[in-house]
């Protein structure tokens, strides 16, 4: 094993936490915290479960980060098309 996994390894075996969600609890919550993210509010504090999990687990990281993009494509797509009947 490569010094750079040994240390990936190590620095999640010191984040976890006593109370940890897995991947399908995080994603049930992805649309609650990106929302939070988005109203520049502090998801973190409301939701330190799914903050620790995204901090551990790549693989969440990712679906957040494709969750904001869609929502940030659907917001400028609305903002860019004209409106029915106007």
């Amino acid at each position: 094993m490569t010094e750079v996994k040994w240390q990936m390894l190590l620095k999640s075996a010191f984040e976890t936490e006593e109370v940890e969600i897995g991947c399908e609890d995080c994603h049930e919550a992805l649309d609650m915290y990106a929302e939070l993210l988005l109203e520049k509010a502090d998801p973190a504090a409301a939701m330190p479960a799914v903050e620790q999990h995204l901090k551990q687990c790549q693989c969440c990281a990712g679906e957040l980060e494709a969750l904001l993009i869609m929502i940030n494509e659907a917001v400028l797509g609305n903002e860019a098309s004209p409106t029915v009947g106007g």
